[in-house]
């Protein structure tokens, strides 16, 4: 059986390490917690002490929604939810059609996926008052925080300027003040400031330079044998001995979210052998029970043309997640 195995500490070391930064910590649990497994984590971010989370939709929000004091749904459904829910507005057109009370206005400062025009936040606010939400929080989005600092501050300028429509609109009518957030993970990094709240996502789970790994992922050995020279192993006999060599089986394979590969990938300690297999995969050595696959995603990911999120989340949620 494969495990995965959450360090503790070190998601505290990340959170820490954020905590100098900004200690109001939206912390981002959405997509199973970046595949780490959303209960598991939730666990660990409430002893942390984290009070406020974000989570991709209302599935995920009922899951968690006793653990903390607001829950930030990034796309919910139009009716009512519990009080700690929060509604992530991205369009004028959701916020008419939108029920529950308590929301977040995203506003488009230059990512251009959703969010709502900065044209059009005057109407979004008049709508906000004759509807009589609360706007708990107003956000945007970095494109390219890890790639273009220029368009960052160009993004962080407009949302200094929205930051003041709004709340010159929130005073005027005597409307509870809201609070501000930018801040992803990148942008920790570049921003001259993270206004009131900080929205960290994969810095949290150690998926980026200079954060710790919170994932180790490792698998049973099923069965030992000696490959002779000469001889193949797997689907379409990828890779052929050289000499005898002994071989083990693991219980993880491409079903279990692992990157599919054709041409075997270096594991932690060994190195994956020809083709992977659904539920399994072939590995040079012998191993008393079990594989260590990778305990570092920024390394692991060195095999695929990809980036660490991309197999993060796709670690299957029926792999045992066990908090070390």
């Amino acid at each position: 059986m494969s495990t995965i195995y959450l360090h503790k500490k070190n998601l505290f070391d990340n959170l820490n390490k954020i905590s100098t930064i900004n200690p109001n910590i939206l912390a981002v649990i959405k997509d199973n917690a970046y595949g780490h497994g959303i209960f598991s984590i939730s666990e660990i971010l409430k002893e942390y002490g984290i009070k406020k989370v974000c989570v991709k939709n209302f599935q995920e929000a009922e899951i968690v929604k006793s653990k903390f004091e607001e829950i930030i749904i990034f796309y919910p459904h139009t009716g009512r939810g519990a009080k700690n829910f929060s509604y992530c507005i991205n369009s004028i057109t959701q916020l008419k059609k939108n029920r529950h009370p308590y929301i977040h206005l995203k506003i488009d400062t230059g990512m251009h996926r959703n969010g709502i025009e900065i044209e059009n936040i005057q109407k979004a606010l008049e709508i906000v008052k004759e509807k009589e939400f609360e706007i708990r929080g107003v956000f945007t989005h970095l494109c390219c925080a890890d790639s273009d600092i220029e368009y960052s501050l160009m993004q962080y300028e407009k949302f200094k300027n929205i930051k003041k429509q709004i709340l010159e609109f929130v005073n005027k009518y005597n409307l509870k003040k809201p609070y501000f957030h930018i801040a992803n993970s990148k942008g920790l990094e570049i921003l001259p400031d993270t206004f009131d709240y900080v929205r960290p996502g994969i810095a949290i789970y150690g998926g980026i330079k200079g954060y710790k790994p919170v994932m180790e992922l490792r698998a049973d050995v099923i069965s030992t044998r000696l490959l002779k020279k000469g001889e193949g192993v797997g689907y379409d006999k990828k890779f052929i001995a050289s000499n005898d060599l002994i071989i083990s089986t693991i219980d993880v394979g491409y079903g279990d979210g692992i990157v599919y590969f054709r041409d075997g990938i270096k594991l932690k300690n060994t190195n994956a052998l020809g083709k992977i297999s659904m539920d399994s995969m072939i590995v040079e050595g012998e191993f008393k029970k079990e594989v260590v696959v990778f305990d570092d995603i920024k390394e692991f990911v060195k095999n695929f043309d990809t980036i660490t999120y991309d197999i993060l989340v796709k670690m299957s949620p029926r792999i045992k997640r066990v908090i070390v």
